[in-house]
């Protein structure tokens, strides 16, 4: 009964407090018209806590807690064209050096008005605001970093973010395989009216592993995942609304080998995820309902797929979850926020109760530093 109890009183925090939105940990920032010649430093940083009090086959729980800082200087040559070079740094509490440090340089033009193209160290990470069933949250503080080519648009019809990130990069007889990953992300505002709107949201990613110079044994494989639906949203108040979802999932393996590490437990798959979200001013919580069939994302939160992170023997093919997750996010200043996020997930198959929570403080700002004039050119006659 005390077991019950404390279940009861998770679930009630969960639904009356909240949580982080992936929204607040987007670190997208459009090109600055104004900023022509001029150079600056930018300040990304985050500390994290987040606790995972999971009890399943699938994954277990952990704790991850640290920060990471990614200081970089920031020159604009045109109004058009900005470029960054700097370090990301991740250091894990309890660790007496730092876990992680990574070069990050890219380069931002804008080609078309609402269109800009990132090569080097893209926007990644939570910024893509792909699904929790496709994308898993830890990700944003384990693989932050994401190295590639991506292109980013923006209009009153349609916001897209399209990308290929490389993860592993092989030479020649190299005994690993390479590994890429490949994206879209779109969202399609159909219908807009007083306080009533319709977007039809569009996810795909593409998962490769191989190459043709590697001296591997392992055969190359490629796994497919989209997600697509439609997002109802109504506006009650003034920061205040209500948004249903209901978004359709699809997993799909391409020529999968039948034996050797790369070997997959189901060739597709599939799913159905309903949610029903409330924002209120600095407040975000929601409820849903997940059913999946044989569903598998390489990159996903694994309390939703039918296979196990830990045992690779292990899979299910059915599976059904209950979720609740809320968030609260307190903006200290402009460029300082603090946010509180809890997680909950009821399987109803297996009739396990699994929970996660967790504390982050966000820094972005950038720091003017002069205004550089371009030395003129000189030419001889």
């Amino acid at each position: 009964m005390i077991q019950y109890l404390k279940y009861y009183f998770i679930f009630a925090l969960l639904l009356t407090s909240t949580a982080v939105c992936s929204q607040n940990f987007n670190t997208k920032s459009p090109l600055c018209n104004t900023c022509e010649n001029e150079l600056s430093l930018k300040f990304e940083s985050t500390s994290f806590f987040k606790n995972n009090e999971y009890f399943n086959e699938f994954t277990k729980g952990f704790t991850g807690i640290g920060y990471f800082a990614k200081p970089s200087l920031q020159y604009y040559f045109t109004k058009n064209t900005k470029v960054n070079a700097g370090v990301f740094l991740q250091q894990y509490s309890g660790l007496e050096k730092l876990s992680q440090v990574i070069p990050v340089f890219s380069v931002q033009q804008r080609l078309l008005k609402n269109t800009d193209v990132i090569f080097g160290s893209i926007h990644g990470s939570l910024s893509h605001q792909l699904e929790e069933p496709l994308f898993r949250f830890d990700r944003y503080y384990q693989n932050n970093v994401e190295y590639g080519l991506q292109a980013l648009h923006k209009s009153k019809f349609v916001t897209a973010d399209l990308w290929l990130q490389w993860e592993n990069y092989i030479f020649k007889n190299d005994t690993e395989q390479e590994e890429l990953q490949a994206g879209m992300v779109f969202k399609f505002n159909v219908f807009s009216k007083d306080k009533f709107s319709l977007q039809v949201p569009l996810q795909m990613l593409m998962y490769h592993k191989g190459g043709q110079i590697d001296v591997s044994p392992n055969a190359a494989i490629s796994l497919f995942n989209g997600a697509s639906g439609l997002s109802f949203k109504q506006v009650l108040k003034n920061n205040n609304n209500l948004t249903y979802e209901s978004l359709f999932f699809w997993y799909r393996g391409l020529l999968l080998p039948q034996s050797g590490i790369n070997t997959q437990a189901f060739n597709n798959g599939s799913a159905w995820y309903f949610k029903l979200k409330h924002h209120i001013k600095n407040i975000n919580y929601s409820i849903g309902y997940w059913t999946a069939n044989k569903f598998i994302a390489p990159k996903g939160e694994y309390l939703f797929l039918s296979i196990s992170e830990n045992d690779s023997t292990f899979a299910e093919a059915k599976r059904s979850l209950l979720t609740a997750k809320g968030a609260y996010t307190y903006n200290i200043s402009k460029s300082v926020k603090i946010e509180v996020r809890a997680d909950a997930y009821y399987d109803t198959i297996n009739s396990s109760f699994d929970y996660s929570y967790g504390l982050y403080l966000l820094l972005n700002e950038d720091f003017f530093i002069k205004k550089l004039k371009p030395k003129p050119s000189t030419s001889k006659k």
